[in-house]
């Protein structure tokens, strides 16, 4: 800068850079002042199996689960609920697959299933109601000498393994006059809960309800009680390579190498599902019987599928087309006679079924799930003894298949005449 003073012509010059170096300066030590923050990766998980990390990080480490403080369990339970901790504000949809049918903030509604709100005062009442005392359910027992339950934190366990021991007024599976739950044993699959997990879950219900949970030994003990011994679920460590392609991993991506019962477990299809060819999938009963290889054509051909598309919502125009956006944009076209949430984005309502199987599923997977459901046809239901979800508009297949049954016997009558005729 002095030598710009001494030089005119290179004055200008001379004070442009001495400027630009000062304040580069400037910055440089300002930002060098500020405390360093680092852009990591997650860190990886937690080898418990090493003693030294186990020492140092006994509560993440432990294996006993009535070791773990509250704020710990709720907070697992959250994300067996939520699919992860904070899932409840983002409405999220976890293992446990709850937010398919229960809803847990004041003031919702949902046709399927309770508000879990208040659940940990209103299990008292529910002990007292006369339908409670006296059973007329298809199942009264969880299993041949359980007993029932006493206590606030026992209903609850037993609501989890046993839906039918008690059917809340308005929410029985269609058709059967409350006496039967749609619910699944959350225990049993496609969902398989472990006790573990399901003391998390209780513990976070309780806790959202600003209510002290009972200790997790107590809740641990009231599912043993209603779970046999050899029917408990075993954990199983999540995929020792941490790809989330691992049918063991905990993030349950469906990908090209899965069988189709590995797909259908890892999205918990059967939980409102019924599908003939597998034979844990025969208990779902809030979506639509999965008999794709007799739905898929028909529907694509019905007038209500034609004004999805004409208001650009579905765009599928061969059975497989319309299976994979079923999966993939569940909004597209909403099966005549389900539910819908009313939204901005679909004219025609949105399906309940959760939006975020797009994210879930490589399009391999998709793609081997879709021709395996065309596999599954009306006459698969009828010999695995499965039909229709009553809200169906097609109609129950049972009832068709009696309808049919003097066509069909008079149809092979005329088949063996027929034959006869030409022996001869």
């Amino acid at each position: 800068m002095w030598l710009g003073y001494m030089v005119p012509r290179a004055r200008t010059m001379l004070l442009g850079v001495g400027f630009f170096v000062f304040t580069s300066a400037c910055f440089g030590g300002f930002s060098n002042w500020l405390p360093q923050v680092e852009g990591l990766p997650p860190p990886p998980p937690l080898n418990c199996s090493d003693p030294k990390v186990k020492a140092a990080h006994p509560d993440e480490c432990t294996e006993d689960i009535t070791k773990l403080p509250v704020d710990k369990l709720a907070e697992l339970g959250e994300a067996v609920i939520f699919g992860e901790v904070g899932g409840l504000a983002k409405r999220g949809i976890g293992k446990g697959q709850c937010p398919l049918c229960h809803t847990f903030k004041k003031g919702d509604i949902g046709d399927r299933a309770p508000n879990l709100i208040g659940i940990s005062e209103r299990a008292k009442e529910r002990l007292q109601d006369p339908r409670y005392l006296h059973p007329d359910t298809v199942q009264t027992e969880a299993y041949k000498g359980s007993g029932r339950a006493t206590t606030a934190e026992q209903y609850i366990a037993e609501s989890h393994v046993c839906p039918s021991c008690y059917v809340v007024a308005g929410f029985g599976e269609k058709g059967t006059n409350d006496k039967s739950s749609p619910m699944p044993d959350v225990a049993k699959p496609p969902i398989m809960l472990t006790i573990d997990e399901l003391v998390e879950v209780d513990t976070w219900l309780w806790t959202h309800d600003g209510a002290d949970p009972p200790p997790a030994s107590e809740i641990k003990a009231d599912y043993e009680k209603f779970i046999p011994e050899n029917e408990r679920p075993k954990p199983v460590a999540a995929g020792p390579t941490g790809d989330p392609c691992d049918i063991n991993a905990k993030v349950k991506i469906a990908c090209a190498t899965d069988t189709p019962d590995q797909i259908v477990t890892k999205m918990g299809c059967a939980a409102c599902h019924k599908i003939p060819d597998i034979s844990f999938a025969h208990m779902g009963a809030i979506g639509p019987l999965l008999i794709e290889g007799t739905n898929a054509p028909n529907r694509i051909k019905s007038a209500d599928y034609k004004l999805a598309m004409k208001d650009g919502y579905a765009h599928a125009t061969t059975p497989k087309e319309y299976v994979m956006e079923s999966i993939m944009d569940p909004s597209a076209f909403i099966v005549p006679g389900f539910p819908k949430l009313p939204d901005p984005h679909y004219k025609l309502g949105k399906s309940l079924m959760p939006p975020d199987f797009s994210t879930k599923f490589t399009y391999a997977a998709v793609s081997k799930l879709a021709d395996f459901l065309l596999t599954q046809t009306a006459d698969k239901a009828v010999k695995a003894g499965l039909d229709r979800n009553p809200l169906e508009k097609e109609g129950s297949l049972k009832k068709k298949a009696e309808l049919d049954r003097p066509v069909r016997a008079a149809q092979a009558q005329h088949e063996s005449k027929s034959t006869v005729v030409a022996q001869r």
